[in-house]
């Protein structure tokens, strides 16, 4: 969630349409990314596909650090895919895209993030260090739903469109960042029950509440790795964690900061930062 300010009133709203919006049995059936990661020749096995956070909306260049994704990832989940790289270099192939689309050496394993025209990932409610008044706290909360609305029918929309473009129907690995775990939520539900969903990984869930997870359905009978940092607002909610993320002049607290060391210094990782990594990998390959 990029800066994203005065988090108190406008997460609880936020998070409560989540919870309202992403029932695990709401299955529903201009941008310069594209919704393929392969095609019927070059199929890969296994597909991440990823939902970004709440304002991550800059669009990276595909690389083997990022598994030549269309740049979707969003900030965070790209130092995450970065580390994850890093430290499993065989996960994405080596070779340079031609230009031809993100398909290009991928190998096995690829990336597909839910992109803006199906994802918006809009929640603005204010600028760093500013508290919002309740015209745009109204305004961020109404956006926010909105990119839910869109969000949640809009990932299976991307892997149909994704599949009946290439060909290919692999097996896919859920990776979500906050909001974007809730966009997921839908599509991992009808991959799992078409046995198609290997498990997920995700940082900084808003379904998760330290030490449990909330939810279950289809998704309980694969394996689920939720990554939450101390003091995060979103999955460890409390008097200081909040307060926390109110005093951030630059971010929102520890919700901004997971993978922001990792990525740049590998050596610098935690223990759970690894096991994040360790655990995504084991379920790409």
């Amino acid at each position: 969630m990029r800066k994203s300010h005065g988090p108190g009133l406008a997460v609880t709203l936020g998070l409560t349409a989540v919870t309202a919006i992403a029932s695990p049995t709401a299955v529903a059936g201009t941008t310069p990314g594209t919704a393929s990661a392969g095609t019927a020749d070059t199929c890969p096995s296994v597909v991440a596909l990823v939902a970004r956070g709440s304002e991550e909306n800059d669009v990276y260049a595909p690389s083997p650090a990022n598994g030549h994704s269309n740049g979707y990832e969003g900030e965070t989940l790209h130092r995450f895919l970065t580390y994850a790289t890093a430290v499993h270099p065989d996960l994405f192939g080596s070779d340079e895209p031609t230009g031809q689309g993100p398909e290009e050496g991928l190998g096995e394993r690829a990336v597909l993030a839910l992109d803006a025209d199906h994802y918006p990932a809009r929640f603005p409610v204010g600028e760093p260090g500013e508290v919002p008044d309740p015209a745009t706290l109204a305004g961020g909360v109404g956006m926010f739903i909105d990119s839910m609305a869109q969000g949640l029918p809009g990932g299976v929309r991307m892997v149909e469109q994704y599949e009946s473009s290439t060909g290919c129907r692999p097996d896919y690995v859920g990776l979500g960042y906050s909001q974007g775990v809730a966009a997921l939520a839908p599509v991992q539900h009808r991959l799992a029950s078409e046995g198609r969903l290997r498990g997920a990984v995700y940082l900084g869930n808003p379904f998760h509440r330290v030490p449990d997870l909330i939810g279950g359905g289809a998704m309980s009978t694969v394996p689920v790795h939720s990554y939450c940092v101390d003091d995060d607002f979103v999955c460890d909610p409390g008097p200081r964690s909040a307060l926390l993320a109110v005093q951030d002049d630059e971010g929102a607290g520890a919700h901004d900061s997971y993978f922001a060391g990792a990525a740049t210094d590998p050596s610098t990782a935690g223990v759970q930062e690894r096991a994040a990594a360790d655990v995504f990998a084991g379920l790409i390959r």
